[in-house]
């Protein structure tokens, strides 16, 4: 039985679906009343089997293909859920000026082009000026696999739109109200949302280091003289900038940070000294104050570890892989941005903590259900597809969730330690999730949706 189809014309006046007969088992007998679903469209319509068509192929009336908008050429699946006859995947992808991308032979359309065989269907690339409000149409560019070139067209509403441009809150807002968590990559946390919405789990409350948020330096001096040592972070940063560490030993105070690709020691004789500081270095306030974990596993090297997550065709979340990241001597972060080193995951789990192989894989696994458990809460609030998890052990061997990156996540970390096959499945990832809320879950060997 094929399981993908060209749609073709057929002369019938009716709203109707002509299928070969071979194609039965794609519709219960019981059902051949039901509805067509293209993107946000839908009409009612009765299917009917004939030789006429073949296997490979749908009929439609032409009054369905007129007000549905559907394209000619491209190749389709198709999917029975609840009387619903969806054809598709219809996957807009929301971005600025895809016409100037598409004439650059951007990469982020060229990506497109090759998992096009795997996805199917139509995916649209298009802008928010290509968006008619009122009657819920866009004008974008199709990837038409039959002349390999993207074409300009005009449709109804996708299934599912991939978010990626920046939008106003209130643009956002409306296509959240349309389409729900089919609007995905739509939100973001910041450091201070995220600890909020992770530490109401009971679970993960113990992976997670204390924070507060700064509101005045007082509740830095406060934190810092009750633990000792602690962080500041910027809510929204990003690659370990603008990250610094400070101390109190004594009546001495101290703040190290890095800069410029050096490692930086301030020294404060007084209180006042640090108060003053901390007025003149974090005015905006976005920031929040964090416990420090001991991650010198190496001495005077911190030692972390990334892995990433992604929703699958399934819309499960999985672990794509784990990198491992060795901090420049001295430095208060780990990032390669601030000089660190990307190593492979597992064989630094291995020298660092002189694991066995069994009780390395067993860490592997702890960390893995400990990330997917915090992405599974984020899930409560936003449709996000993808995470990269900042995940640390400390000296006592346990487990710390660091931060989930979940703005822009460097798809090509994987690259670093010459795993390539990972770097695709990250980037690909995408699409398949779209396909899946689309309507189009992963199926089974046997042919069933999974």
């Amino acid at each position: 039985m094929s399981t993908v189809f060209k749609l073709v014309s057929i002369n019938n006046n009716s709203h109707c679906i002509m299928l070969h007969p071979n194609q039965r088992k794609l519709i219960s007998e019981t059902k051949l009343a039901t509805t067509i679903h293209f993107g946000l469209q839908e009409m009612e319509v009765t299917c009917k089997f004939s030789n006429t068509v073949k296997e490979t192929e749908i009929g439609l009336s032409n009054n369905i293909i007129e007000s549905l908008q559907l394209p000619l050429g491209v190749d389709y699946k198709i999917s029975f859920q609840n009387e619903r006859f969806i054809i598709g995947p219809f996957i807009g992808i929301l971005m600025n000026n895809p016409l100037s991308v598409i004439n650059k032979k951007g990469k982020k359309l060229n990506r497109i082009i090759k998992q096009y065989p795997s996805i199917h269907g139509v995916v649209v690339a298009f802008s928010w000026e290509g968006m008619n409000l009122e009657n819920q149409t866009i004008n974008g560019f199709i990837y038409n696999p039959s002349s390999k070139k993207w074409e300009n067209r005009t449709f109804p509403y996708p299934a599912v739109i991939v978010k990626r441009m920046k939008l106003s809150a209130e643009r956002t807002n409306y296509l959240k109200t349309i389409y729900g968590h089919r609007f995905f990559n739509s939100g973001s946390f910041n450091k201070w949302q995220m600890y909020q919405l992770l530490s109401s789990n009971k679970k993960l409350l113990p992976h997670l280091p204390k924070t507060v948020l700064y509101n005045k330096p007082e509740d830095l001096i406060n934190l810092l003289n009750n633990l000792g040592t602690i962080y500041v972070k910027p809510l929204s940063g990003q690659k370990g900038v603008n990250i610094a560490k400070f101390m109190v030993k004594g009546d001495q105070y101290s703040v190290n940070y890095r800069m410029k690709n050096e490692n930086k020691t301030i020294f404060f004789s007084n209180e006042n000294e640090l108060l003053n500081y901390a007025k003149s270095m974090f005015k905006s306030k976005r920031y929040i104050l964090q416990q420090e974990i001991d991650l010198e596993i190496n001495k005077n090297h911190l030692i972390d570890f990334r892995i990433v997550l992604i929703k699958d065709q399934s819309g499960h979340w999985e672990n794509a892989g784990m990198v491992g990241r060795i901090g420049v001597e001295g430095s208060v972060v780990s990032n390669r941005s601030s000089g660190g080193k990307v190593v492979n995951g597992k064989d630094l789990l291995l020298s660092a903590f002189n694991f066995s192989e069994e009780e390395m894989l067993n860490y592997y696994r702890k960390m893995s259900a400990i990330a997917i458990k915090a992405a599974e809460e984020l899930d409560k609030y936003e449709n996000i597809y993808k995470y990269g998890v900042d995940i640390g052990i400390d000296c006592n061997r346990h487990i710390w969730i660091i931060e989930l990156n979940n703005r822009s996540p460097n798809d090509n970390i994987f690259s670093y330690v010459r795993d390539y096959d990972t770097v695709l499945k990250i980037k690909d990832s995408r699409l398949y999730y779209a396909k899946y809320l689309a309507g189009f879950p992963k199926e089974k060997e046997n042919g069933e949706s999974e």
